[in-house]
């Protein structure tokens, strides 16, 4: 059982979010919050496996920005906001685990993020990455993995070929990819060929 908190300002997000969840029997809402600080309580009063923050205005502000870092070292969160900041979507790369998903995004996709980041996964809604944040090119290092990965996907290898070529499934592939995306700020699998290149990740 996943015990899920819910942080949203407004009552009606709030609402939707929870009738959303209690219908996944393998979720227990653990909690509402309109508030950093309520959820704050919210943590040190339950059990709590993952939140889920709504947030209409981002993380512009530095007060967000500390509730944030503060509650990525001890949970996992999956942000629900409009505009993925590149300060954001570093964070969590940073946290590795955790997702950041645009406001619309369907209940289905959601519930997929919660039990994606318990289990130490990062997702990202490719619509809509980042722009990079200015001197960030690189907002966290890529793995020996990940630059392999990369550099096959450098000579145009697609995913069944690299796992095969790696002796690996194909979902850890995307997995990787993900990851070099966010790692790289990077939109498609063309720009993040483009980035490794130009920072003398890998080699045509």
């Amino acid at each position: 059982m996943i015990h899920v908190a819910i942080m949203a300002s407004r009552e009606n997000r709030r609402d939707w979010l929870e009738r959303r969840l209690r219908a996944e029997t393998s979720l227990k809402i653990a909690g509402l919050a309109s508030t950093f600080a309520s959820l704050r309580s919210l943590l040190n009063a339950s059990v709590v496996d993952v939140v889920i923050i709504d947030t209409e205005t981002g993380t512009e502000s530095s007060i967000a920005r500390d509730w944030l870092l503060e509650f990525l070292e001890e949970v996992p969160l999956v942000i629900l906001g409009p505009v993925h900041e590149g300060w954001t979507f570093s964070q969590v790369v940073r946290a590795e685990r955790g997702a950041i998903l645009s406001r619309d995004a369907p209940a289905e996709q959601i519930l997929h993020a919660v039990k994606g980041v318990t289990a130490g996964l990062l997702i990202f809604d490719g619509s809509s990455f980042p722009q990079p944040d200015p001197g960030d090119e690189l907002i966290a290092e890529l793995t020996p993995r990940e630059i392999q990965v990369l550099q096959l996907l450098a000579e145009g290898l697609v995913n069944r070929d690299i796992a095969e070529r790696l002796n690996i499934s194909e979902h850890t592939i995307k997995f990787h990819i993900g990851s070099i995306l966010g790692k790289l700020q990077a939109s498609s699998r063309t720009e993040a060929v483009t980035r490794g290149i130009r920072s003398g990740l890998i080699e045509l």
